[in-house]
């Protein structure tokens, strides 16, 4: 729901930048909250569960001043009109994306003059997450590429699950010192999160302003791509025995790959048929990632332990 807050308040343009402020601050945080936590775990918990209860505390009220209607003011006729024109040039690496399916009728996300009700989206979200489970992917191109990109992207990052215990046998550290290499994974998301608005504005908007199609949305699917290069090439990277460093800086490229699911998720947002509502697109987005988390999880623990136990890994780093 808080996407789709930000979805109908935030310019076209501007929407990538914002979901990857919020996921920068939000490794920032937990990075924090490590830090924290591993200082005063041992001789401080009630001062550690204090802290815990305030931070809980201060959501709520943060949450309880957010207003019941929202929307961005329209004051000019211009404003009305929230994605610039497109042509067919736009496409995803196998299906093609027709300008007929990316035009939007004026009531859609970024439509300013329609005022949400707070608890009118609640029960909508309800009932679309329900109905959505139905009819997941029946959905036209180019949405049901990014579903589906969501679906295997939510797979494979899963392997993360594993990231600390194979650390810990790869490198022969102990879980504290693990602890303090994924923070540095934390770190890095940050700095990349926070870096790529900059990025986009200094580099990438001048390199597509030129092009005929929309730059904002080139620029997320260019985005799209180099994440999952950089992804691949680290995930291979951690699999060869090299060294703490080698296997420090593969982390890291690793890490770069952490802008896809922003620009994805502006992606889909912008390329949206007509007729598609945003917040079932939304909806459908949650249930994707929940699903495969719930399978994801299972099958990499379940692949590692086989691993384990014909000895495949001990063998590699012998």
């Amino acid at each position: 729901m808080v996407i789709k807050c930000i979805a109908d308040i935030s310019p076209p343009d501007k929407l990538t930048n914002a979901y990857n402020y919020i996921s920068a601050f939000y490794f920032l945080a937990s990075v924090l909250g490590s830090a924290i936590g591993s200082l005063l775990l041992n001789d401080h918990v009630y001062i550690l569960n204090g802290l815990s209860i305030t931070c809980y505390l201060l959501t709520a009220c943060v949450a309880s001043i957010i207003p019941a209607n929202y929307g961005r003011d329209d004051k000019t006729p211009d404003d009305t009109q929230p994605f610039p024109n497109r042509s067919p040039e736009i496409s995803l690496p196998t299906l093609s994306v027709s300008a007929t399916s990316l035009s939007r009728p004026a009531s859609g996300v970024f439509s300013e003059r329609k005022q949400h009700s707070l608890l009118s989206l609640l029960l909508q979200s309800w009932y679309t997450s329900f109905s959505s489970i139905l009819t997941l992917f029946a959905v036209p191109n180019p949405t049901f590429a990014v579903l589906l990109v969501y679906l295997l992207y939510g797979l494979a990052v899963r392997i993360e699950i594993l990231l600390p215990q194979y650390t810990s046998l790869a490198l022969g550290w102990p879980l504290a010192t693990v602890n303090r290499v994924l923070a540095l994974k934390a770190l890095v998301s940050a700095m990349v999160l926070f870096a790529l608005p900059t990025i986009r504005k200094l580099y990438l908007e001048p390199r597509y302003s030129n092009k005929a199609h929309d730059g904002s949305t080139a620029i997320d699917l260019f985005i799209i791509k180099t994440s999952l290069v950089a992804n691949t090439i680290g995930i291979v990277g951690l699999v060869i025995p090299a060294g703490v460093p080698f296997f420090i800086m593969s982390l890291c490229v690793y890490t770069t790959g952490i802008g896809l699911p922003d620009s994805l998720t502006s992606y889909g947002t912008h390329t949206l048929p007509a007729g598609e509502d945003v917040a079932e697109f939304y909806v459908r987005t949650g249930l994707i990632t929940t699903i495969a988390a719930l399978l994801g999880a299972p099958f990499w623990s379940m692949l590692f332990r086989l691993v384990l136990q014909n000895g495949w890994m001990a063998e590699r780093l012998d």
